[in-house]
């Protein structure tokens, strides 16, 4: 074992070092992503500026899909550090240390310090959740409150009777604040680890002691803004809110137009958890123990309700990745105690693919898709003398260290070229978004938009109160659009050729449109 391992101030510098790169230094490097962020964020951005802190709007409409947590937060931001995209994104990472902090209190309780140091850095570096738990959305807060909520529950089993209810309490109190973030999975998710755990561990008796002043904790909190909203819109808030964005959402895909396979989740971890799903080629190796197997319960919880879902999409299933990350830290406990040729070949292997594409994406970003960010040659080595002592660790055995310089590595390539990502991706349409709502904006021009989806980067980005956006076939409808003052419509290059209009300004996928006999 090297002597990295007994070195705790140097290891709680290496997590805090890979929090850094991961979730701080490009924050503010890349646009609010469209659809989702740009729109909650133009949400947040309006309530603050409306002073109106109880409905929601978007678009100059009432909008009663989700909660208002994730908007209260986001305004607290912008009264701090002024609208950007870094106050946006900042709450959304400060609440990730939240389930981090816990899952590193919890392991290093039960199993030490290296097995919680371990199980925090795999966390951080899990290709989805890094990803995901720094974007401005809701899923985001979500999965930080709900498995808060049930890492707090998970401590009821290993500390002394007096403390039990203290963590009974915070999981009421987390599970309330989750209902708020996102409605119905909040709650589910832990009390179903809850129920599910109870029969098993046989707790009847505790778990039927904390309802007690649990379930008032959490509908104090829970409840006060849904009694509120159906008391001011009693119709349309259970319609909308009750009805069509939670039971049918939950029973079928037609609300958001997402029908995927059973297994779509199943699909979703094996990439979800690049760069550490080779690690469970050593899962027959590992002892089942209480802690270990009240993970499973969670995950597998968090697995079954979001694939019996008819709705799926990849961010629902995030909270599932702190339960894995317990697990996936075991199995690498036992390799670095005990040699498995089948996962160093596989860690040779995926890190060699990882160090390829990390020194050549760059490259292609830069030259192809003149994306450019600043200081990326500085990167580039740093990445190339990390990567260098990675392989040969592995190669020469050096099990820990090899986990040590996989996490750094992998916080240095998610944090240096998750800009240089989005930028490429955004240079296939995004881009022209941003373009036309900075022309509307210093230009005090109103927008309106045919055929293009519904595009909230014009939305956000223009600072406009309402954008109309019209996806259905109107030939009267452009007609009229195309004969106001002062107004930019924009379409679907694919869709120019049907009309009779012309090209004003042409972007990558939309464009700038005006009537063929304008002449200015």
């Amino acid at each position: 074992m090297e002597k990295i391992l007994g070195n705790k101030k140097l290891l709680l510098l290496v997590m805090v070092f890979v929090f850094i790169l991961t979730y701080l230094v490009s924050l503010h490097s890349y646009p609010l992503l469209d659809v989702d962020e740009t729109r909650y964020v133009d949400m947040a951005k309006k309530m603050l500026n409306t002073n109106d802190y109880m409905t929601l709007y978007l678009n100059g409409e009432y909008f009663f899909e989700k909660p208002p947590l994730f908007f209260w937060l986001e305004c607290l931001s912008f009264k701090i550090f002024g609208v950007s995209e870094f106050s946006a994104r900042f709450p959304i990472v400060m609440l990730s240390l939240l389930p981090l902090g816990l899952l590193f209190g919890l392991c290093n309780k039960i199993k030490g310090f290296l097995f919680a140091f371990i199980t925090t850095i795999i966390l951080m570096t899990t290709l989805e959740y890094a990803l995901i738990t720094k974007i401005a959305i809701l899923d985001s807060v979500l999965s930080s409150f709900c498995v808060s909520s049930v890492l707090s529950y998970f401590y009821t089993f290993f500390v002394e009777d007096k403390n039990k209810k203290w963590f009974w309490l915070l999981s009421y109190i987390f599970m309330g604040l989750a209902v708020l973030a996102k409605g119905i999975p909040g709650f589910v998710i832990p009390v179903g680890t809850i129920f599910i755990s109870t029969i098993i561990f046989k707790t009847y008796k505790e778990t039927l002691k904390s309802l007690l002043y649990g379930i008032p904790i959490f509908l104090l909190i829970a409840l006060p803004w849904h009694i509120l909203m159906l008391k001011t819109y009693p119709g349309i808030f259970y319609q909308e809110y009750i009805y069509k964005h939670h039971i049918l959402r939950f029973l079928g895909s037609e609300v958001i137009h997402r029908n995927e396979p059973w297994y779509f989740y199943i699909l979703t971890l094996i990439w979800g958890l690049i760069p550490h799903t080779i690690m469970f080629f050593g899962i027959k190796n590992i002892k089942m123990d209480k802690f270990l197997s009240l993970n499973l319960i969670a995950a597998l919880t968090t697995l079954v309700f979001f694939s019996l879902s008819g709705a799926k999409l990849i961010t629902y299933i995030l909270p599932i990745y702190p339960f894995i990350a317990v697990i996936i830290a075991q199995i690498w406990c036992h390799y670095i105690e005990k040699d498995n040729k089948l996962i160093k070949m596989s860690l040779l292997i995926l890190n060699s693919i990882l160090v390829f594409g990390a020194l050549v994406f760059p490259f292609v970003a830069m030259y192809v898709f003149k994306v450019k960010l600043d200081y990326m040659y500085l990167v580039l080595v740093a990445l190339f003398i990390v990567s260098f002592y990675l392989l040969s660790c592995i190669i020469k055995n050096k099990r820990f260290t090899s986990f040590v310089l996989q996490s750094v590595f992998f916080a240095l390539l998610l944090g240096s070229e998750t800009p240089l990502a989005y930028n490429v991706d955004y240079s296939f349409g995004q881009n022209d978004l941003l373009k036309f709502a900075k022309i509307a904006k210093e230009n005090k021009f109103t927008i309106s938009a045919y055929k293009t989806g519904t595009r909230y980067s014009l939305l956000y980005y223009s600072d406009l109160p309402q954008i109309v956006f019209k996806n259905e076939d109107n030939q009267d409808w452009l007609n009229e659009e195309l004969k106001k003052k002062n107004n930019i419509l924009i379409m679907r290059n694919r869709d120019i050729e049907n009309y009779p209009v012309k090209i004003k300004n042409r972007g990558v996928k939309y464009s700038i449109i005006e009537r063929l006999d304008n002449e200015e």
